[in-house]
């Protein structure tokens, strides 16, 4: 498999950045669409005859081209959370990659980081603010990634969606009005539900970092985990099967964040 993505030299040996823990990090090429990212790995879970979406073993980490400001970052974070199929919870040990406390270019323990092997590729099509296509991404670099863990198909189609819309939103793309709207319309929900402030946390690690910005991260990121899982208990209900056996099945309220943020993607 790896001798058909490229060589070990492409795909194994290119990559500094990994989970702290990890004995083997596959890099895949980039594609140019979710849908291409989905089957791609479609495609490697039957050669290997073992799951990837949905297994716990397995860490996803999605490079999305162009790099988002702070707070862009922020939203593209959170909106992956809350928009997700499964509620997790999060261990600093779980962020901790190789490059965290790198000499030259630390990434911190984050969800999202920049540059995480400082290069992508450029040939892909991009829509300008005018609708001319043009042959190239309009940056020379820059990259936002996004450690999901373990992850799901609507994982990857919300990213692609969310990352897309802020990239056009901040590189005036085709749908720049469009990334406004999800942006005015994200933090509108934030706002209703008092959790504006984690806007204000470090969720990328920037060049000029200050000490204890990974803690301040981390709690931003607690407070998120737990609004989502006590909204989650609070509306779960409890329906009696055949043979007087139990499931519990997950129940969304239709003004609770999560159903908020699933309506809105």
């Amino acid at each position: 498999m790896i001798e058909g993505l490229g060589g070990a030299f492409k795909v194994l040996e290119v990559n500094h950045d990994k989970n702290a823990r990890a004995s083997l990090c596959l890099v895949l090429p980039p594609v140019g669409s979710a849908t291409s990212a989905i089957h791609l790995i479609e495609g490697i879970e039957q050669f290997i005859s073992s799951p990837i979406f949905g297994n716990r073993q397995i860490q996803l980490q999605l490079c999305s081209p162009g790099r988002l400001s702070p707070r862009s970052s922020a939203l593209l974070g959170i909106g992956f959370y809350l928009g997700s199929d499964t509620l997790r919870r999060y261990t600093q040990a779980e962020l901790q990659t190789t490059f965290a406390s790198h000499f030259a270019h630390p990434r911190g323990i984050r969800l999202v980081l920049y540059d995480a092997d400082g290069d992508f590729d450029r040939d892909f099509a991009w829509l300008n603010q005018k609708g001319v296509l043009e042959s190239e991404l309009p940056f020379k670099r820059g990259r936002t990634d996004l450690l999901i863990g373990s992850g799901s198909r609507l994982d990857i189609q919300n990213i692609n969606l969310l990352a897309t819309l802020l990239v056009h939103s901040e590189y005036n793309g085709y749908w720049r009005l469009l990334g406004e709207q999800f942006k005015f319309e994200m933090e509108g929900l934030l706002n209703r539900h008092i959790l504006t402030g984690l806007l204000a946390a470090p969720w990328v690690r920037q060049r000029w970092a200050q000490m204890g910005d990974d803690d301040r991260f981390f709690a931003a990121l607690q407070e998120l985990v737990a609004y989502a899982y006590g909204e989650s208990i609070r509306v779960k209900q409890r329906r009696l099967l055949l043979f007087g056996t139990w499931r519990e099945i997950p129940a969304r309220s239709p003004d609770g964040i999560l159903d908020e943020m699933q309506t809105l993607i």
